[in-house]
């Protein structure tokens, strides 16, 4: 998200938003969000996963999340745009797969296994099924790696504080 937003106060305001928005338009309609929660059930983690067939969202799509979306990116949005367009030309279109588009656990709580399980639960639920994610900190590729997935490459982003990225894979 650093390549869209740079400055970190403009971050932090905006990603809220942002991903109301996303989830409610992209990922929640597809049913691949899945959360970890503590032994009193608050949320600890969230994957957002694309089921097969549902990373590459229609322009239609698009457009009905823009009066959501827009107010979020701002003056970011050609970056958002770029960005997209990158991921997208990067991003496999066979075999069908399953996308992990986000993962996020809350600092406090990073280093208990709560994203590990809900890597490990999509990628058990459908074994034959391949998986792809953008790894965007080379710092974390390893911990992907032991979860099974191989680098396929790195790219760069044309914008932002993060310029490379590496793609990753399971059973593809």
């Amino acid at each position: 998200m650093s390549a869209i937003w740079p400055n970190p106060q403009q971050r932090h305001r905006a990603l809220p938003r942002y991903f109301t928005a996303s989830l409610r338009h992209f990922h929640l309609p597809g049913g691949g969000v899945r959360v970890a929660t503590d032994p009193d059930g608050v949320i600890r983690s969230v994957a957002v996963w694309d089921p097969p067939a549902r990373w590459d969202q229609p322009v239609s799509t698009t457009l009905r999340a823009a009066p959501d979306l827009l107010p979020a990116l701002t003056s970011r949005t050609f970056a958002a745009i770029t960005v997209r367009r990158t991921l997208d030309r990067h991003h496999p279109h066979q075999p069908e797969h399953w996308y992990l588009a986000n993962i996020g656990t809350s600092p406090a709580h990073q280093g208990h296994g709560y994203a590990t399980r809900l890597i490990t639960d999509r990628l058990t639920s459908a074994p034959a099924t391949p998986a792809y994610l953008v790894c965007t900190r080379e710092d974390n590729t390893p911990y992907y790696q032991r979860l099974g997935f191989a680098t396929t490459e790195s790219f760069h982003l044309p914008v932002g504080a993060r310029p490379t990225m590496w793609a990753m894979t399971i059973n593809m």
